[in-house]
């Protein structure tokens, strides 16, 4: 169906005062980034929903944190967004102080990709790209 609309993230207000609301592609752009920048234990009645990412810009910078971090990323995915999206690929680089995580994806309803790429830094939190 063309023109369904979702709650906007992050929650906000139109100009008159309704709820906002974006595309379904909007919408799966928002949760990944609910998903990156969740805890798990963070969320009382879903203990399991998040990866941590953000703790991750505080860790060593190094390959293996890399590897871990694209399995953890790609599981969470699967396990929390598996029926809007398949994952086809998670990329995690270090450089410096900042982690740059890119998701790659397919939307299960209509088998187009997409692409999404989040930069976490330790004094911000979160940049979206």
């Amino acid at each position: 169906m063309t023109g369904e609309r979702y709650l906007a993230f992050p929650f906000g207000l139109t100009s008159a005062g309704g709820v906002a609301t974006q595309d379904l592609d909007g919408a799966i752009r928002g949760r990944i980034e609910q998903l990156l920048l969740t805890a798990p234990g963070e969320r009382v009645m879903l203990p399991g929903f998040g990866c941590g990412a953000r703790g991750l810009v505080f860790q060593g910078n190094n390959e293996v944190l890399a590897a871990a971090t694209e399995f953890t990323v790609a599981k969470a995915l699967q396990s929390f967004l598996g029926h809007l999206l398949m994952v086809n690929a998670v990329h995690v680089v270090g450089e410096e102080e900042t982690l740059n995580i890119e998701v790659v994806y397919t939307k299960t309803r209509d088998l187009e990709r997409g692409r999404v790429v989040y930069q976490l830094l330790p004094q911000e939190g979160a940049g979206r790209g």
